[in-house]
């Protein structure tokens, strides 16, 4: 097959979140198939993780958009309806290029990633080929429920906007063939709403190869938290956690070490710092980090998806306490390992327990292993979606 990539972020580092799934997804599609990549180029550190992608015989082109640019498109759309978030990726050249490359090419698949990646639908000029598109989350619902926490007025008035667009503009995917979200509950959500006819799973996975077990000595008392610190939901979760949970943990167990590992931390997630609390920033081997951590937590509170943090930390063998709303996206064979608690005190007293008594959970950990390798591995996932996209094109 011939396929069209259109993604709004460069697919490189793959460390976390949508550039982790993207990049698996080409990487692996590529092998196989013609598959060519469209994206923004923003910045500096954006030409390096080009230059990465070439090294590994990614074709790649790239459309500069600069963030004065990216500001200039914010303030044209103050008075419109369309969402902020897809407002700033708005190019007059990135609908040129597509419309030069679907003249020239005559693609079997044009995917296109994410909700800000919608409004390039008509560019594409190639009238036979299958168009998708990749929500990952919906948008709205990680909006509503971020909505719920927000304190500051302002901010809520600008998400409450920011809200109402986009339940308008996520209706805009009927004219793609099929729309695909990482969660079961997402899925059930955007099918209530008549977002459109055929809603398909493209779940995230775990590069198998990188996430092996390796022997290193654990740290006493060490727990970790792996994301993106500039994401909100993780923010939400650190603060929480240092907040209303590890306190709790301290009373019990005076030398428990809490690691908040993840790039681009906020100053407020850098102000927790303290002889108990360890911000980290980025890492290079992220391995490491939860190899030598006891439990790995994920105490989020809204969001939506499915967590990468789960699943990496699952898969070498770290016993993880999570909120319900974190582990929604999973099935239940994988929840059944996932140690799920809400109230501070109970999420506390998992935790405790876990690290007062480690050898107790080998063989379960042995067994969410051998469930996650098995049944969320990047090769699976990806050769599934291959699949589908053949039998769509055949019919």
């Amino acid at each position: 097959m011939k396929i069209l990539i259109i993604t709004p972020r460069i697919p490189f580092p793959p460390f976390r979140g949508d550039k982790l799934k993207i990049y698996n997804l080409c990487k692996i599609l590529k092998q196989n198939h013609k598959v060519h990549i469209l994206t923004f180029l923003s910045n500096s550190s954006d030409e390096i993780n080009l230059n990465s992608l070439k090294k590994e015989k990614f074709s790649i082109d790239v459309i500069k958009l600069t963030r004065f640019q990216s500001f200039l498109n914010l303030i044209r759309s103050v008075f419109s309806y369309i969402p902020f978030q897809v407002s700033y990726y708005y190019s007059i050249k990135m609908k040129n290029k597509i419309k030069e490359l679907s003249s020239e090419e005559n693609f079997d698949v044009v995917y296109f990633h994410l909700i800000n990646s919608v409004q390039y639908f008509d560019a594409v000029k190639t009238q036979k080929s299958l168009k998708v598109i990749d929500f990952t989350d919906a948008t709205s619902l990680y909006l509503k429920r971020y909505l719920d926490f927000i304190k500051n007025p302002i901010r809520k008035l600008f998400f409450n906007i920011e809200l109402k667009r986009v339940l308008r503009y996520e209706k805009k995917t009927q004219k793609f063939d099929t729309l695909f979200v990482c969660s079961p509950v997402d899925r059930e959500y955007l099918i209530q709403r008549n977002i459109h006819n055929n809603i398909q799973l493209l779940l995230n996975g775990i590069d198998v190869d990188n996430f092996q077990y390796q022997k290193i000595d654990k740290e006493k008392g060490r727990i970790i938290f792996v994301g993106n610190m500039t994401y909100f939901p993780n923010i939400d979760a650190v603060i929480y956690f240092s907040n209303e949970i590890l306190p709790l943990i301290l009373t019990k167990l005076p030398d428990t070490k809490f690691y908040i590992v993840g790039q681009n931390p906020t100053q407020e997630v850098i102000d927790l710092q303290s002889k108990n609390i360890i911000v980290t920033g980025f890492v290079d081997k992220l391995n490491n980090e939860y190899l030598k951590s006891e439990v790995n937590i994920a105490p989020i509170r809204f969001g939506s998806g499915t967590l990468n943090k789960i699943i990496e930390a699952i898969a070498l063998g770290i016993p993880t306490v999570a909120t319900s709303l974190a582990t929604q996206g999973f099935s239940d064979e994988i929840k059944q390992y996932i140690h799920i608690k809400d109230e501070p005190e109970e999420f506390a007293k998992e935790i405790i327990s876990i690290l007062k008594n480690q050898s107790q959970y080998y063989e379960e950990i042995s067994n969410a292993k051998k469930v996650i390798i098995e049944k969320l591995n990047w090769e699976k996932i990806v050769r599934d979606f291959e699949e589908y996209l053949k039998n769509r094109i055949n019919r």
